[in-house]
């Protein structure tokens, strides 16, 4: 037996089995405006209608169960084929969706059904009613939840005691299986690559807010706090449905040995189906074909650039980076690149073809202007942009092509005029963001090799800078120390608290650059310099430089 959810081109079936059952089993129960009532249930805008889910039992690809939850938490169809009844498919139909249910799930049970239901764990909710010629108890099944969770401090050091793997899916896969794969309710669209990730997802989301859609956001690393990773239209989700969604599943979780970044995921996905986004960004949050994120399936997939980054985990070259990167590569979905390696390329060009996919590259981008608001011309559209970072030129070309792919494929639409002030209202923090005035203080996650080289070009054109820096022991910190001192000598070198981090005496070796480990104390002094401060390196240091800044500055 195969349990999924309906697929649009299997919707008559499942009207004609709903049909076929119901006339046998139910309709003899019903007034004859009842079963006019239900056959306006059972149609396909029903099936077609977001909010409601449906989930299908197929035997040898026939159709033969269904179940249809509708408003979150209402079971509102179940139907079995009647050769197939007493097999326990409408019980394993019921505990699909009873999986996706945060709360209490309700159902009004017919006469006939009363038994079934009761036998599953629902008690009657109140008297027989009768409604347009249906009668039916209302019946409801107690969500039990034992609150091993008190508050989201306890949550977070949970999820954090749970192992990190990032070396199989395996385990992650059954467990989406097992409760139903609810990923797939999602319209999305997947985004990898080595740098800019963050920033293209930012793109896409800010040109989708301004017409008007509901936009989910997955990213990381987290820049304010935990709860940033998971947003819709840049509201994070709340610290008391992070202990929700602990209390319920923690079970489950512990029982598949979910792995840290499995479980924000997890989390990522429940909260995006209850919200009912239109779409959901996810940012790839390692590599691409064993990250967890790996679990969707996107209307498009798209890769930033390719740079040797991860390399204990991703290889040691291009290629194997590259890969790796196109693992997020599904049968049919498209692929949407902004790198240019020939290498890489290839890799990609191999994997699409295996796939039945099409490679997408960007077009050329003309008339680049670098000031303050950066601008260039793509596809006839002239883009500002509110920064004075140029890289984000290449990031925001990007997010401008998967968008008009989107709008092309009839999965959003917007106007010109969505598109070219959305465009301009997207700032990513921690992305050469300017976080002081007086004097000048901007920090940017350029934490790699290509990231430092990137941010060299848009720091070059400033004067009398000065630089604080820390990164993890993994990355390849002298080549961006080396590339730093290109810009100035006072660089600083500091420390902070993350399990991959470097000491500053690591790092500073072979250097002529100071040495402070308290980055604070560093920041403090930096506040007296009669120029321009940067800071850069790790993603996870400039999350702590900013809350920092931030609260200094009142």
């Amino acid at each position: 037996m195969e349990y999924r959810l309906i697929k649009e081109n299997e919707i008559e079936a499942v009207i004609k089995l709903v049909q076929q059952v119901a006339k046998e089993f139910i309709f003899a129960n019903l007034e004859s405006n009842g079963s006019k009532d239900f056959d306006q249930l059972n149609t396909k805008e029903f099936y077609l209608d977001k909010s409601n889910l449906t989930y299908i039992c197929l035997n040898d690809n026939k159709i033969i169960g269904m179940v249809s939850l509708s408003k979150g938490n209402y079971l509102s169809l179940l139907f079995v084929d009647k050769q197939y009844q007493g097999k326990g498919i409408g019980k394993r139909l019921v505990e699909i969706i009873d999986n996706l249910v945060l709360g209490d799930l309700e159902v009004n049970a017919v006469i006939n059904t009363r038994s079934f239901y009761e036998h599953l764990g629902f008690k009657i909710n109140g008297n027989l009613e009768k409604k347009e010629g249906i009668s039916y108890y209302p019946m409801i099944k107690m969500r039990s939840v034992k609150k091993r969770f008190n508050n989201y401090d306890e949550v977070v050091e949970f999820i954090s005691s749970q192992k990190n793997r990032v070396y199989s899916l395996d385990n992650f896969k059954r467990y989406m299986e097992d409760l139903g794969n609810p990923q797939l309710i999602l319209d999305c669209v997947h985004i990898g690559g080595t740098n800019g990730k963050g920033s293209t997802t930012n793109y896409i989301k800010e040109v989708l807010k301004q017409s008007g859609y509901k936009i989910a956001t997955f990213t990381s690393p987290a820049l304010y706090s935990r709860l940033d990773i998971i947003r819709i239209n840049d509201q994070f989700i709340d610290e008391q449905t992070m202990v929700d969604y602990a209390n319920r599943y923690v079970d489950l979780w512990l029982k598949y040995e979910i792995s840290m970044f499995e479980i924000e995921v997890f989390i990522a996905i429940m909260y995006f189906i209850e919200q009912k986004v239109d779409l959901a960004l996810f940012e790839v949050g390692l590599g691409g074909l064993l990250d967890a994120t790996n679990i969707i399936m996107p209307k498009l997939a798209i890769n930033t650039n390719i740079g040797l980054d991860h390399v204990d985990y991703l290889g040691h070259d291009y290629q194997s980076i590259a890969l790796n990167k196109a693992g997020i590569v599904k049968d049919g979905i498209d692929y949407l690149t902004g790198e240019t390696k020939t290498e890489c390329l290839e890799v990609f060009n191999e994997i699409c073809r295996r796939h039945h996919s099409k490679l997408l590259t960007l077009q050329p981008i003309t008339n680049i202007l670098d000031s303050n608001n950066v601008s260039y011309r793509y596809r006839g559209y002239d883009i500002i942009l509110d920064t004075p970072a140029l890289y984000q030129i290449y990031n925001s070309a990007l997010a401008l092509e998967a968008l008009l792919y989107l709008k092309n494929h009839q999965i959003v639409d917007f106007s010109d005029d969505d598109l070219l002030q959305g465009m301009y209202n997207a700032r990513w923090a921690g992305r050469f963001e300017i976080v002081n005035i007086e004097p000048l203080i901007i920090i940017d996650g350029a934490h790699n090799k290509e990231g430092i080289d990137a941010f060299y070009e848009c720091a070059k054109k400033y004067d009398q800078i000065k630089i604080i820096f820390s990164a993890l022991r993994d990355k390849d910190y002298k080549h961006m120390i080396e590339k730093l001192l290109q810009l100035t000598d006072d660089i600083t070198i500091c420390e902070f608290e993350h399990v991959r981090a470097s000491d500053a005496k690591t790092l500073a070796d072979g250097f002529d650059v100071k040495i402070e480990p308290d980055y604070k104390i560093a920041l403090d002094q930096a506040f007296d310099h009669e120029g321009t401060v940067f800071v850069t390196g790790s993603l996870y240091f400039i999350s702590k430089v900013r809350e920092y800044i931030m609260e200094r500055s009142g």
